[in-house]
């Protein structure tokens, strides 16, 4: 396959409705299988013990569920089968103009971006796809877009407030990525010329830190109990707390400290630092392509300040890959040049190679690996066969 564009076939588009199309598959499995998943209560968390963690989007599929009178799946698939929708259609948006070559391949199609939820090796389904952090990229990549396309100031800064406050009681840790949308933010207000206001951040800065202490304060007081009791009652389930493998959300955050665990290692740290391989590539690449160091150092200091989820968590593969759908979107979607990718393929340590054997080695690179779940595990075993090789499974 030809990395390039042709008139009679675009290879981007392909791959996109390629992507979209397993997206899909795995949504109407998902939902054909919902009861069998590892997070199927999880996804069902709601307030009627108190305020719990991560219980939004659980609070809003049962009410829902409830007053039409339908089942919390079909409510669920629903929303996420919305949001693949505008997921897919602002990476179509955003990235056709671009000129295409193998660099933009490598980026756009890396493992580590829409393969990886399709390869969850922990279930026997792609799990990963209804993950709650699929609303934090969408919501993250319309923001970008709203600061692309819309002049009004105030209506863009309302916007992200509001983005942001909702993903945050969706997935807590969208908190860890507030500085991305400011960074966002200030490139809108560099790109247009229009003045700074302190009191903006200000603002925003005291409202999210109401938001962080609220979620500090208020973990672990709820009961429960009395959100599994409501979902056998209302739905019809069987579930018991110790079906929930993810009660530890009601643990304090002191308690997830991974790097105090006895059997953690610092060789895993090494490990993740060659698998975000593609996240230091792009920053080398915006280092070379963004003159301004203000907005530079705006998205290291994101970047850093993410850094902190790592310490309070197992699954580092996911907070990979969120990490890279974030630096991909500020770099690309916000500062890249059009015509960059053709530039730097005119770079000296490129030109010796043949360009035929270079998308051979990105179609090979981009095909047969990706990250698995959490860090003890081995990985660069799986890709995009695996994937197929799954997705053929479901249905024979």
């Amino acid at each position: 396959m030809k990395f390039n564009y042709t008139k009679k076939i675009d290879t981007f588009i392909t791959l996109l409705f390629f992507f979209f199309v397993l997206y899909l598959l795995n949504l109407i499995v998902l939902y054909k299988n919902f009861d069998s998943l590892n997070t199927s209560g999880y996804l069902l968390i709601n307030y009627d013990g108190g305020f719990i963690r991560r219980a939004l989007l659980g609070e809003v599929v049962t009410k829902i569920s409830l007053f039409f009178q339908l089942t919390p799946p079909s409510v669920l698939i629903f929303f996420y089968t919305l949001n693949y929708i505008l997921f897919f259609y602002l990476n179509y948006t955003f990235l056709k103009d671009y000129k295409k070559n193998y660099i933009f391949y490598f980026f756009v199609f890396s493992p580590i971006y829409l393969t990886f939820p399709l390869s969850d090796i922990s279930s026997k389904y792609a799990e990963f796809v209804i993950s709650r952090e699929i609303f934090l990229l969408t919501f993250f990549m319309f923001f970008c877009f709203l600061c692309k396309k819309i002049n009004n100031r105030m209506s863009v800064y309302s916007f992200g407030i509001i983005l942001m406050i909702i993903s945050t009681f969706i997935y807590e840790l969208t908190i860890l990525c507030y500085p991305f949308y400011f960074y966002a933010y200030y490139i809108y207000l560099k790109k247009r010329k229009l003045p700074f206001n302190i009191y903006e951040f200000i603002f925003a800065g005291f409202l999210f830190s109401l938001i962080i202490y609220f979620h500090l304060y208020f973990y672990g007081k709820n009961d429960f109990q009395i959100v599994i009791d409501n979902l056998n009652l209302n739905f019809g389930y069987d579930f018991s707390v110790e079906q929930f493998i993810f009660s530890w959300l009601n643990q304090d955050i002191n308690k997830q400290l991974v790097i105090f665990f006895p059997d953690f290692k610092t060789s895993y740290i090494l490990k993740y630092l060659f698998y975000g391989h593609p996240i230091f590539l792009l920053l080398i690449m915006s280092y070379k392509s963004i003159n301004d160091k203000i907005v530079f150092a705006l998205l290291v200091f994101s970047i850093i300040s993410f850094l902190i989820v790592f310490l309070i968590a197992i699954d580092w593969a996911r907070f990979v890959h969120i990490l890279y759908c974030l630096t991909l979107y500020s770099i690309i979607l916000l500062n890249f040049d059009k015509d960059k990718f053709f530039i730097l393929n005119s770079k000296k340590y490129f030109i010796k190679f043949n360009h035929k054997y270079l998308d051979f080695f990105v179609l090979i690179y981009c095909s047969i690996w990706t990250l698995k779940h959490t860090y003890w595990q081995n990985h660069l075993s799986y890709g995009i066969f695996y994937v197929l090789k799954k997705n053929f499974l479901y249905f024979y």
